[in-house]
């Protein structure tokens, strides 16, 4: 069987997009069936991933073949064709449970939850925690760390250093903070510098949708996840971090490898097969 993913990265010309990489890139290294789609190609299955229709662009309506969306964002807000791409294909994927019960609202076709995971050989022995907390560590694009404005007072105050790890520095006017440049590479070694990650609460309407791969992210790294000011507090003593992120580790190596995400794609095909024959 062969089955092709036609990807983000590739329809948009770019390249270290997150969700290609967690959602593509780590499957397809240990799915032997799957590759990226190169042109021309008969794929048995095409699975876009975060790819759809456009005025000028209607080949996932005229493929013959299985058909698999793949989404990881609320794009309908982006006024991407969303609802006319799920109509051209056989089933849709997403990377949220929220995004999921949202889609199941506009087709009656298999819509499922497969999670963001992670290529588990590159994820390191987790952090040993020692003396009181001092350094929080904040990572995503840059975009996204206007999240951190409500907090970064509190961590002023409170003498706490924070560091961003971004694609690009965010240039927070109010902000003492260090920037380093997001690294796939080294990311769990930059993590690891930290007491904990700051995540606050995503308010905005496009956060209810995302998914939780920067927290399981943290987690492999074993870095316990805060929110709010409470929760740093609640874990200054290295003790109280030890216990929360070893019990957060071990739920994310069980349940974050992205080997589980292929079976769940195969059982998906399966199905659609079955259901064509």
């Amino acid at each position: 069987m062969k089955v092709r993913f036609f990807t983000f990265e590739q329809y948009h010309g770019k390249n270290n997009i997150g969700s290609t990489r967690l959602r593509v890139h780590n499957l397809i290294k240990y799915w032997k069936d799957a590759e990226l789609y190169k042109y021309g190609e008969k794929p048995d299955v095409m699975i876009f991933q975060k790819v759809y229709m456009q005025v000028d662009y209607k080949y996932i309506k005229h493929l013959d073949c299985i058909k698999i969306l793949d989404m990881c964002d609320a794009d309908w807000l982006d006024k991407q064709a969303i609802k006319e791409t799920i109509d051209a294909v056989d089933a849709v994927t997403c990377s949220s449970e929220a995004l999921t019960k949202f889609i199941q609202q506009l087709t009656d076709k298999p819509v499922i939850f497969i999670d963001d995971r992670f290529d588990m050989e590159f994820v390191p022995k987790p952090k040993v925690h020692k003396g009181k907390l001092k350094k929080l560590v904040y990572f995503g694009y840059k975009q996204n760390a206007e999240l951190l404005k409500a907090a970064i007072p509190y961590l002023q105050r409170n003498k706490y250093k924070l560091t961003i790890i971004s694609n690009e520095d965010p240039y927070l006017s109010d902000g003492d903070y260090e920037f380093v440049k997001y690294d796939e590479e080294t990311i769990y070694e930059e993590l690891q510098k930290h007491d904990a990650c700051l995540l606050p609460a995503d308010t905005r309407p496009v956060g209810y949708f995302k998914s939780n791969n920067k927290t399981i992210k943290a987690n492999l790294a074993g870095l316990p996840v805060v929110k709010t000011a409470e929760d740093i507090e609640e874990i200054i003593e290295p003790e109280k971090r030890q216990s929360i992120a070893s019990m957060c580790y071990n739920k994310a190596i069980k349940s974050a490898d992205c080997k589980i995400s292929i079976k769940q794609y195969e059982d998906l095909i399966k199905e659609l097969q079955n259901a064509k024959a």
